[in-house]
């Protein structure tokens, strides 16, 4: 029986695919932090004003900048639970997409080296090192999934039992 196991984590830490879906996470939540950054600005600038000229404010001036800044506070917080909920959607659904994509690998791989089982490392108790694919599985995935390419027509579906 030929067993062997492999570190998912490492697949998806590793691949190419998985560094670009990364990336793309990534680059999503630096834009929603700039944004935020200029509304924070905006807000710290408001502050500041209202700092150095409070005492020279009527009332209604005083009121409205107060006003101003607990709108801008809001709406500050609006946006880093919006950037928060769709920066942690993103980054399941590319999960979800790379563990489709992993049964897939995995399913290959177990074929073409007549594997009779093959383990997640991280659902077992041990495993000898000389059984670890980790490598194979990285260089397939990376086959199969490259960076910029198609995924070959038999990749799209593990098959079944």
């Amino acid at each position: 029986m030929k067993i062997g196991v492999f570190d998912s984590s490492s697949v998806f830490d590793r691949s190419q695919h998985g560094q670009g879906l990364k990336a793309d996470v990534e680059r999503l939540r630096d834009l929603r932090l700039n944004e935020m950054g200029d509304k924070q600005q905006e807000l710290e600038t408001l502050r500041q004003e209202m700092r150095t000229k409070d005492l020279t404010f009527n009332e209604d001036t005083r009121d409205g900048m107060l006003q101003r800044i607990n709108q801008l506070q809001i709406d500050l917080q609006r946006m880093n639970d919006d950037a928060t909920r769709e920066v942690q959607a993103e980054f399941n659904q590319a999960q979800k997409k790379l563990q489709l994509e992993l049964l897939s690998v995995v399913d290959a791989v177990g074929r073409e080296a007549s594997f009779s089982l093959i383990l997640e490392k991280g659902l077992t108790l041990y495993a000898a090192p000389d059984h670890d694919i980790t490598g194979l599985v990285l260089d397939k995935f990376d086959e199969m999934f490259p960076v910029g390419g198609a995924a070959p027509a038999e990749a799209a579906e593990p098959s079944g039992p």
